[in-house]
């Protein structure tokens, strides 16, 4: 019953494929982009509006690093040492309406110098969402997916390129005029390895599918979009050392080889000001550290002006490996007992990663 009436309930309504694009190009006109109409069914192209239905996906994607895009402080810092280049911000916030100005051209041609003018069409929701859903899921009025859908409550076309790597170049590939290196290099990394000549995709390893709700109606196996990297899954960690018993007040030397086993690009990867700390530590059983043996920073530095010129570069490519040699030396005044040497990886602010941990005797 609505409003004191019978409501007959209505045959669902078959949303066909758009006939004009049967295989929808994601990013023909380069970015930022202007994703045309609202679908048919949609009130809104925000993910707040594609939460109501898919909301399994908007968690997931809420928590990624692309709901963030555009506010981390990651993102600021890179930003201002990049001069507040557009080439920055295009892929941080991927639609014309997520900027209040957008470059009118270029000062002699350099990018790190717009010229820029007021967008009438701002969106102040979307600038905050980031890398929101419409930036791959809405174009000329369609919600693009894998495939073509019908029965949908909204129009459902089909884009191949939405689950290739190609796609993820978009951003995550950008080059200087006149750089010896690209700035983004991580589909060009990809390019050279066994993942891509196994036709294995980022999409594989970065939004790998589980069974969840992918509507409030259909439980399946959908991408994962929380687009995870878990620095644990791509490093192995190997550890020579003569034995198991530390003495206490006797130095011992500790090898430890990082191997890019599971990435499929450089670990890190993507911009320059990211880099990654690892330590080899000892640690008590109360978890408390007796021994910061090693530390080793990985990363690429650039030079600090276009076109960000390589001065330095010791990542681990895929099936390569970086080398710490340390040495253990523990003061006499530690109770001895169980101890565990830990490997562990940092970046940024973020909360280190354990990458290993190897139980140990100290005497």
């Amino acid at each position: 019953m609505w409003g004191g009436k019978k409501v007959e309930a209505e045959a669902p309504v078959s949303a066909e494929p758009a006939q004009q694009s049967p295989d929808i190009k994601m990013f023909a006109n380069g970015l930022p982009l202007d994703v045309g109409e609202i679908p048919d069914g949609l009130a809104n192209i925000t993910a707040q509006g594609c939460n109501a239905c898919h909301f399994q996906a908007h968690d997931d994607w809420a928590i990624s690093g692309h709901a963030h895009a555009g506010q981390s402080e990651v993102f600021r810092e890179a930003i201002a040492r990049a001069a507040g280049s557009t080439a920055c911000t295009q892929c941080h916030l991927p639609l014309k309406v997520q900027h209040a100005q957008l470059a009118a051209g270029f000062i002699d041609g350099d990018l790190a110098r717009p010229h820029l003018k007021p967008n009438p069409a701002f969106n102040a929701t979307l600038m905050a969402e980031g890398v929101g859903c419409a930036a791959c899921h809405i174009r000329d009025g369609q919600v693009v997916s894998t495939r073509a859908v019908t029965g949908a409550p909204h129009p459902v076309s089909k884009s191949t390129e939405l689950g290739k790597s190609e796609v993820c170049a978009t951003c995550h590939q950008l080059s200087y005029p006149d750089a010896d290196k690209p700035f983004y290099d991580t589909f060009g990394e990809w390019s050279a390895t066994p993942h891509a000549a196994a036709g294995i995709q980022c999409q594989d390893c970065h939004m790998p599918p589980r069974a969840e709700l992918a509507t409030a109606s259909r439980f399946v196996a959908s991408p994962d979009h929380r687009f995870e990297a878990n620095l644990a899954r791509a490093l192995t960690v190997l550890v020579e050392m003569p034995t198991n018993q530390i003495q206490r007040g006797t130095p011992m030397s500790v090898e430890v080889r990082l191997q890019n086993t599971g990435a499929g690009h450089h670990v890190p990867t993507g911009s320059p000001y990211k880099k990654l700390k690892i330590e080899v530590q000892l640690r008590d059983a109360n978890d408390k550290v007796i021994s910061n043996t090693g530390t080793s920073v990985l990363g690429r530095t650039v030079t600090a002006t276009p076109p960000y010129t390589t001065e330095s570069d010791n990542r681990i490519n895929a099936g390569g490996e970086h080398e710490i040699n340390t040495e253990f030396l523990v003061s006499h005044k530690t109770s001895a007992g169980p101890i565990s040497l830990v490997v562990q990886a940092t970046q940024g602010q973020e909360t280190p990663v354990v990458l290993t941990s190897i139980p140990l005797e100290l005497n």
